[in-house]
This record gives C-alpha cells, structure tokens and sequence, in this order.
C-alpha cells in the first residue's frame, strides 16, 4: 500500500490497514509451528531456543517421561503431549476471558487475563476491599498466576488485590522533585498575604493530603494458602545454571496486575511473568516504581519449582537508587536517549543497588 492517505468518512484506510497486519502478527504469534524466541524472566533473548517445530533436540518426543506434561484448556494450542510450545490463548468473548492451564505430574499451574476493573467493582474495592487507599489508575484485579500442589493441597498465587492490600495507609515519605519550589512558593504568598493585613491563611493547604504511600510501594511475594509454608533459609539459591538452559518452553505468559503514572511524574507498576519447562518453572513478580528525578526502586519475587524434587525456591530482592546516579549509566547502551534506559526495567535492575536479599524454600 502506498503513502498517498485516501480521506473518507469514518476510519482511514492506513488504520484499517495496520489494525489488520497487528491482528495478522497476533495470529501468527500463536501458532505452535511459529518462528519464536522467547526471551528469559530476567529480559535477555534465549538464544539458540528451538522453535516449537523445530528438530533441534529429535529426542524431546521420544526420552521417557517428557510428555508428562497435560494441556487443561482446549482453547490453547494442541501440544499432543510432543514438548511443543503452549502459548495461551483468548477465546473469542466478551468480556475477554483467558484462563490457560497446564499440569506436569502433581502440579498444576494456571494464568487468568481479564479486562481492567470496571465502575462497580471500582467501587466495591474502593468501599469494602481497600479502604483508606485511592485505586491506581489501572487495575487488573481478575488476574492471576497461580501454581497449585495438588497431592500436598498447597498453592502460590499472585493477584492485584493482596498485593496493594500491603500498600502502607500513610506517608511515604517520597516528594515530587517539584514539590519543594510549589511549598517555598506557597509559604512567599500566604507571608505576602499577612504582611498585608490579611490573616485567612489556610494552613491545612500545606499538610499531606494522602494518607496513604501514594507510590503503591508493595513488597508482595504472593498468597500462600495450604498448610505447607515457605521457610525463610537465605543460603538457598535459584538453579541458576538449569534456568539458562535453551529447554523448551511449555507453558508462558506475561500480564500486568496493577499500574499507575503518578501524575505524569513517573511509574508504578506490578507486572507478573511465568515460564514452564518439562523439568521446573520460575516465575518472575515484579515491582518497578520510577518517581522522575527523585528515585529509582525495584523489588523482584522470584518463584522456581523442581517439579523431580518436589522443590520451591522463592528468592525476594529490593533495588533502590536515586535517579540522578542512576540515569547518569545509561551512556553504556542507551546513549541516544538518556530516558530510554529508565523505560527498560532490566537495565534498571542491572544499574541499581542491591539493599536486601531474602530467601524461601519448601521440599514436599
């Protein structure tokens, strides 16, 4: 099509035209036999990942036990039990519902993706759920990753509501870089306004009108049910080395559970990824706050299961750093647009200060 645009009543033809190259890419995205690459939970490309259709490794159908592995939703891609990829996959509803589910031995692990919350549930968060917390301006609250033991009747589950339900209800203590000029400016006129006789001086104008941390700071690492529970042992590490391996991936998705921009002076979001290969899984929870000019601050759950073993390593770290020093790296990778960098959530990992590191396991 060429650049000429044709100007009609109602929606341009180059729109029309984009709209269906987007819905072309989407359908091919899913298609088991689809040229992809999948990149890791830390955000770096899997390099030499086969694709699903791909003979690289001809003894994936054949070694003893791989096929273990049972797709719950009809609605995904048929895998036929061959170790190809199982990309989740929305049925045609409205309202959106995507509900993908897979089970290798005696795990289960199951992702939900609905719309953003509509006026009543709003509502009914706002009044009975969260009181005392103004919403973020997005919330997926019908989204979940969840991973299930069904012989030990335990369950991981990470969803919007228990992870802002850990939002503290009072200062943060965090300002706006602009926000000492506005009070130094307020306090000038309200000094003007008394040396001129006039004494209504609303001092209410310059207290903190939010009572609650209005970053949505959360250190949430998932909602535990069971009677089984996570015991903290920080010498444990993730398999590191087993999770770089190039396996096949069975089981992926991506979704955001919350997400605000604070005025347009920054972000905050929770964002929740989870890969499922034949021998184990790991999730990757993440919390990315960027206050402009002000602060930098990550905190990433990391959640590995060892289907074998029986095995849950949950790993809790904390980034912090002031913005200045942090956007001050990006001439490394990212010397075009200084702000480009704090836009990659994995670079800003990489160039931010570890201040905590916290480790879980838990052996059925």
């Amino acid at each position: 099509m060429s650049g000429k645009r044709y100007h009609t009543r109602g929606i341009n033809v180059l729109e029309v035209n984009s709209a269906r190259e987007a819905h072309a890419k989407t359908v091919h995205a899913r298609l088991p036999g689809a040229q992809q690459q999948r990149p890791d939970l830390a955000g770096r490309p899997m390099e030499g990942m086969p694709s699903p259709s791909s003979s690289a490794h001809p003894a994936v159908a054949r070694r003893p036990g791989i096929s273990r592995h049972i797709c719950n939703n009809p609605n995904n891609p048929p895998c036929a039990h061959c170790g190809t990829i199982i990309i989740p996959s929305p049925r045609a509803t409205l309202p959106l519902e995507d509900n993908p589910s897979i089970s290798i031995d005696n795990w289960t692990i199951s992702t939900r993706k609905r719309p953003i919350l509509n006026s009543q549930e709003l509502e009914d968060w706002e009044n009975n759920k969260l009181k005392g917390l103004t919403l973020p301006e997005m919330i997926f609250g019908n989204n979940y990753v969840r991973i299930d033991n069904t012989s030990d009747h335990w369950s991981l589950e990470f969803n919007a509501l228990d992870a802002l339900r850990q939002v503290k209800l009072e200062d943060s203590g965090i300002r706006v870089s602009y926000s000492q000029k506005w009070i130094d400016s307020k306090q000038q006129r309200q000094k003007r306004q008394a040396d001129n006789g006039v004494f209504d001086i609303e001092e209410s104008s310059l207290r903190i009108a939010r009572h609650y941390d209005w970053t949505y700071t959360t250190k949430y690492k998932g909602t535990e049910t069971g009677s089984h529970r996570l015991q903290r042992n920080d010498e444990e590490r993730l398999p590191l080395k087993k999770l770089a391996r190039p396996d096949n991936i069975l089981f992926y998705d991506d979704m955001i559970l919350f997400e605000d921009e604070l005025a347009d002076n920054g972000i905050s979001m929770l964002n929740v990824k989870i890969r499922v290969m034949e021998e184990r899984l790991l999730i990757l929870s993440r919390f990315f706050l960027r206050v402009d000019d002000v602060l930098i601050r990550v905190a990433d759950t990391r959640v590995c299961v060892e289907f074998a073993e029986n095995k849950v390593i949950r790993e809790f770290k904390e980034f912090e750093g002031a913005y200045k020093d942090i956007i001050c790296r990006h001439k490394v990778s990212h010397s075009h647009d200084p702000k480009a960098a704090l836009r990659d959530s994995n670079w800003v990992v990489q160039n931010t200060p570890l201040i905590s590191r916290q480790c879980e396991s838990l052996t059925f």
